[in-house]
């Protein structure tokens, strides 16, 4: 019996019951909140063939109970759910729309308690309707509180993710949106993870900007193109798509928006609960430093916004910290302290030289590196436009500079010999690359998109990464280090040369002579010798009275 009466709750399919009077049969739905949402209404006229743009269904209730007369209506256009309450009125029948359906906020329960209050304060004793609900919830509409307004104006941590991907991941501080490396870093740790993040395309506009488009995929899952986040998210809810394939995650990650945490109102974070979420074992340091910043993100874009009540909670980010490891787990971070010796870069020079026909274009981004202590991303993104062969002078464009501020580098003649590398490239076997403005174009170019002017002056033509060329070069010389160290080599040599901070920061492009002195002036083992020797002369007095 027991198995009986749990079906029938669970049932989603529609009752036939026979009306007495008439003995025909009609169609009725079960008042649960699993029948109600698997419910979807035929809205094909049987006599017509038209389309209706509604559908009423009664509820199966008793009709001796306060719930008789109660109904479901779903309209066409957005098969939304809504609650009627069909009644008699001064001989007239009437009804009143006591609500959407939503799961989890206004199912079966909450009808049932509103139509409680309602027969209860709306009918006499013998169970006639003297006066119509519709004035009281009106009434109660217009009359709303200062507790509801700040509480209809409340988002789920959800709901501001969404906005913040709608609004094209604007800067907290300027105008603008973000680099596109900030826009892939919140992505990936506040919706990544998840299929969802696998139709996605970056790219970046003249002014630095990250934008991010939509695109089809076809493998390893199909995913039709979506026409917008909105649609993206549709397709992706909360807690779906999430993928369990260790290859592509290989510690099986979760973002925050499949998270139940991202079901909370915005207003309700705080440290503590930021803090539990980032703070996994298996996570690295770097990794949780990102992710707190991503909700720092988060919290600034929802006060821009006022997306917060009268009076927004407080978080102090500088609270939440994390213990540092002994250690690093990353594979560069050992390399952080280290500059080339002068003995290494002449074996680098000529390991590079000779690698120009294997790793074109590759082995000149590098030595540009060696030779001006740029950093990468801004070398990567130099355009042949920006070359004034005639003045000698390269500009580094604001989008492109970490400062966001117009920068220049000299040509000089080790320089001038990259360029030439790079010309003859273009003028002999990838001459059909002339057509690219980019000064380090990938070779991963469709060459049957050249003449399609807006793939020619897309971030997918330039080259992105230096790995194939400095690895193979690491491999024969034996030299250990990273092209990142190439800027503290620079820095180092630029400072030793012209004898202060403030003239080697006019070629490395810092914006402060601590941040040369304390990061980029890297003094390597064997000048350190010299310098204590130099400096132990001082204390000839020892050998004196030795």
């Amino acid at each position: 019996m027991s198995e009986e009466i749990k079906q029938s709750k669970l049932d989603s399919k529609l009752d036939d019951s026979k009306s007495r009077q008439t003995g025909r049969q009609t169609k009725k739905l079960k008042f649960t909140d699993y029948a109600i949402e698997r419910y979807m209404a035929d809205f094909i006229c049987k006599k017509t063939g038209k389309i209706k743009k509604e559908v009423k269904i009664a509820f199966d209730v008793g009709k001796g109970t306060a719930l008789k007369g109660l109904k479901l209506i779903q309209y066409y256009k957005t098969k939304s759910k809504y609650f009627l309450l069909q009644f008699w009125l001064d001989g007239k029948s009437d009804y009143v729309r006591l609500g959407q359906f939503r799961q989890g906020v206004f199912g079966a329960k909450e009808c049932q308690n509103k139509v409680y209050e309602l027969v209860e304060t709306h009918t006499n004793d013998e169970g006639f309707w003297f006066k119509h609900p519709r004035l009281t919830l009106h009434d109660k509409k217009t009359k709303i509180t200062k507790a509801e307004i700040e509480k209809s104006q409340q988002l789920t941590i959800r709901r501001v993710i969404e906005r913040i991907a709608m609004d094209g991941f604007p800067k907290a501080k300027r105008q603008g949106s973000l680099s596109v490396n900030s826009i892939k870093q919140f992505i990936k740790f506040m919706f990544g993870f998840n299929w969802r993040s696998r139709c996605l395309v970056y790219a970046e506009n003249d002014k630095g900007y990250g934008t991010v488009s939509f695109q089809h995929r076809t493998t390893p899952r199909k995913i039709v193109k979506p026409t917008s986040w909105e649609d993206l998210f549709n397709k992706f809810p909360g807690g779906t798509g999430v993928i369990t394939n260790k290859k592509l995650n290989p510690l099986l990650e979760t973002s925050l928006y499949d998270n139940d945490l991202s079901k909370l109102v915005i207003d309700e974070l705080n440290e503590g609960m930021i803090k539990k979420y980032i703070d996994k074992s298996s996570r690295s340091y770097g990794t949780k430093a990102n992710m707190l910043d991503c909700f720092r993100r988060l919290w600034s874009f929802s006060l821009d916004n006022n997306l917060f009540g009268d009076v927004p909670p407080n978080i102090n980010f500088d609270n939440i910290t994390f213990k540092k490891p002994d250690t690093s787990k990353s594979r560069t971070k050992q390399y952080d302290n280290l500059r080339f010796s002068d003995n290494q870069l002449p074996i680098i020079f000529n390991a590079l030289m000779k690698r120009r026909d294997k790793y074109p274009f590759q082995a000149e981004a590098l030595l540009f590196l060696m030779f001006t202590g740029r950093r990468t991303e801004e070398t990567l993104k130099i355009k042949w436009s920006d070359v004034d062969l005639e003045n000698r002078v390269i500009t580094l464009r604001r989008g492109i500079t970490k400062a966001r501020k117009e920068e220049f580098v000299d040509i000089t003649d080790p320089l001038s010999l990259v360029l030439a590398s790079l010309k003859k490239h273009r003028e002999g076997k990838y001459d059909k690359y002339r057509f690219i403005d980019w000064l380090f174009p990938t070779l991963r170019t469709n060459t049957q998109r050249l003449y399609d002017n807006q793939y020619v002056r897309s971030h997918s033509t330039r080259m992105k990464t230096l790995r194939g060329c400095w690895e193979d070069l690491v491999q024969e010389t034996g030299i250990m280090g990273s092209p990142k160290m190439f800027r503290k080599t620079f820095s180092s040599i630029a400072k030793l040369t012209l004898g202060t901070t403030s003239k080697a920061r006019a070629l490395t492009g810092h914006e402060q002579d601590a941040t040369l002195d304390v990061h980029y002036d890297k003094t390597s083992r064997e000048t350190a010798k010299e310098y204590a020797t130099e400096v132990a002369k001082k204390f000839d007095f020892v050998k004196k009275t030795g």
